[in-house]
């Protein structure tokens, strides 16, 4: 693991601490499919296109999210030896909202515009996309939905 993912993990631990009350008077209850979902996702950054990455990220992909249901819980740069590194954790009602919001937000004819206006001399805006992952809580996990 690379140490920056252990240290994104340490710091969402707070979060989703803060997100949820620690449940002391059902601790066996099974997590059901209907439980919410978490979503890491890591984004390798240029260093040249840093401050392009971060406006178009701010000022265009959060409002489109948010129009597709996307509920963003935390958002953080990180650098490892490979580069910076652009962090985010999303919150999901279950995987099939996930899903689906994904699909609205990857046909937004705004963001697909956005994406291709992007200037050349800020491209690559981004190295590839590091991590994807769907957190699932457990049923012993101090911190519950």
């Amino acid at each position: 693991m690379r140490k920056w993912a252990l240290a994104i993990y340490v710091a969402c631990v707070p979060i989703l601490t803060a997100l949820s009350p620690v449940s002391v008077a059902a601790p066996n209850v099974a997590v059901t499919a209907e439980s919410p979902v978490y979503q890491l996702r890591v984004y390798g950054l240029v260093d040249k296109s840093k401050p392009a990455f971060h406006a178009r990220f701010r000022d265009h992909a959060l409002r489109i999210m948010k129009r597709h249901g996307f509920d963003i819980v935390a958002i953080w740069e990180t650098r490892d030896a490979s580069g910076p590194a652009f962090v985010y954790l999303l919150k999901w009602a279950d995987e099939a909202t996930m899903k689906k919001s994904w699909e609205a937000f990857l046909a937004d004819a705004e963001w697909i515009k956005i994406k291709a206006d992007t200037p050349a001399s800020d491209r690559p805006i981004m190295r590839e996309v590091e991590q994807d992952r769907t957190l699932r809580i457990m049923d012993y996990s101090p911190t519950r939905p």
